[in-house]
């Protein structure tokens, strides 16, 4: 049943409310949100250590006037900013006040960020821009400075996959591809060229005739790639493969199934992949590899499909899987049978691949996302959202058993502050902040107003 809309006397109230927080807020460019203060298994109150210290603020999301229909997910942290990405520019905040410290415009003209790396090791984010759908120059940004390290355009090739601009970084080293432009390797500390996809020996065995391409690097812990050879080539089919970042070279290859090009790398550490056994609508089929490209299990009973797929594209471990230990816990679609929308969590033993529990999202439209976090840890963070009226809630799983706890409660979202249907979240020190997942700027269609890019608010405690 759909929650009652407020009185109008209540939203009357809300109005003066707001309008008084407007004013505050406005000479700092930023709309403040006003956190619930009862957190139920948290501190009782918005803030940390049992006061409103914390204070919520939200970044307006600024029209570019280019089109660009790809999500931006770039947001990264320093020890003194959090740096979001933007259409046009790259700013970085206060993680306290949402106070803008500096910002660095897109270069070129006519030109939109267009995709960022997930990775930003070392200070660095590697970013993609172009002109439309043409988006193949690749650029570094020093994320304490917003200087400019280096950029490059990567060469144009007919026969290269189209698959959208892709940034796989594994430690020092981004692989970048764009549509029908040749996948090449750089050094991100200096953007030294160190090889591109079309060298011959990259693929062991390789000979004059085989028509081999990858189909998609992932970066992490490892880099991966998932190639096919067409037929006529000495070994036709699907592999991932493990890959040295600094020569291109495989060190060892997996065949997958017959529709291995429509699988995706979920993790890189350890090694999952979902092999599927149809193109489009078939189940998963997930399997565990060890370090050495052997099949370690597969989880068993896997869903139809998986929930969140816009926010990942594939170059990056995929955002709606979590690795907690000997754990594994993905965000999974709804069943069949419910009829509220909702998607729920599902977790396996990596070791056993027996599927160990799972949770489902209640209430109306309530939509789990899995919470990323930069530091290593185990817990299992989930934002619960789906409507504006109901309130938000951040909720912690227990890896083995699947029990929960609510850790924090929001307001429900305000109609003039909205981050979008498929946000994503990312816990920074004790503050929760909300990214924009899919937003698109394309001709004959507005941008709401409502829309935000990045929204700040309390997290846990610890």
């Amino acid at each position: 049943m759909v929650p009652d809309r407020p009185t109008r006397k209540g939203l009357i109230a809300l109005a003066v409310a707001v309008g008084l927080v407007l004013v505050v807020a406005l000479g700092a460019g930023v709309w403040m949100l006003l956190p619930d203060g009862g957190a139920r298994g948290g501190s009782g109150k918005a803030g940390s250590g049992g006061s409103r210290a914390t204070v919520s603020w939200s970044l307006p999301y600024t029209r570019s006037g280019l089109e660009h229909p790809t999500m931006i997910r770039g947001v990264w942290f320093t020890d003194k900013s959090v740096v979001k990405a933007l259409p046009d520019r790259v700013v970085a905040l206060d993680p306290k006040t949402g106070k803008q410290r500096w910002e660095a415009p897109t270069p070129g003209s006519g030109s939109v960020l267009c995709q960022a790396s997930a990775d930003s090791t070392a200070g660095i984010a590697v970013l993609a821009r172009g002109s439309g759908a043409a988006c193949h120059t690749f650029y570094a940004v020093d994320l304490t400075s917003g200087k400019t390290l280096w950029e490059h355009s990567v060469d144009a090739d007919e026969w290269a996959p189209s698959n959208g601009p892709r940034i796989a970084r594994s430690g020092d080293v981004v692989v970048v591809s764009a549509d029908n432009h040749l996948t090449t390797a750089f050094r991100v500390s200096d953007g030294k060229q160190l090889w591109k996809d079309d060298d011959k020996g990259l693929y062991e065995g390789a000979e004059d005739g085989d028509t081999c391409r990858g189909e998609g690097y992932t970066g992490g812990k490892q880099l991966l790639r998932i190639r096919h050879c067409l037929l006529g080539s000495k070994d036709p089919g699907t592999y991932l493969a493990s890959v040295d970042p600094a020569t291109g070279h495989e060190k060892w290859k997996y065949r997958l199934g017959e529709y291995g090009t429509h699988g995706q790398v979920l993790a890189t550490s350890p090694i999952v992949v979902d092999d599927p056994d149809q193109p489009y609508e078939g189940r998963m089929r997930v399997s565990v590899l060890d370090d050495d490209g052997k099949l370690r299990t597969r989880l068993e009973g896997t869903p139809k499909r998986r929930f969140g797929l816009t926010r990942g594209d594939g170059s990056a471990p995929a955002p709606d899987v979590r690795i907690a230990g000997d754990k594994l816990v993905m965000a999974t679609a709804r069943e069949e049978k419910d009829s509220d929308d909702n998607n729920q969590l599902t977790a396996w033993s990596l070791t056993t691949g027996k599927r160990l529990w799972e949770q489902r999202a209640t209430g109306y439209l309530q939509t789990f996302h899995l919470v990323s976090s930069p530091a290593d840890t185990d817990a299992v963070l989930a934002y619960s959202a789906g409507n504006i009226h109901d309130p938000a809630t951040l909720v912690r799983f227990d890896p083995a058993t699947g029990s929960r706890k609510t850790v924090r409660t929001y307001r429900a979202t305000p109609t003039t502050a909205w981050i979008g249907s498929d946000p994503y979240p990312v816990a920074h020190g004790k503050s929760l902040y909300l990214s924009a997942g899919y937003v698109s700027e394309t001709k004959g269609r507005k941008v709401e107003r409502r829309q935000k890019s990045l929204i700040a608010l309390p997290g846990t405690d610890n």
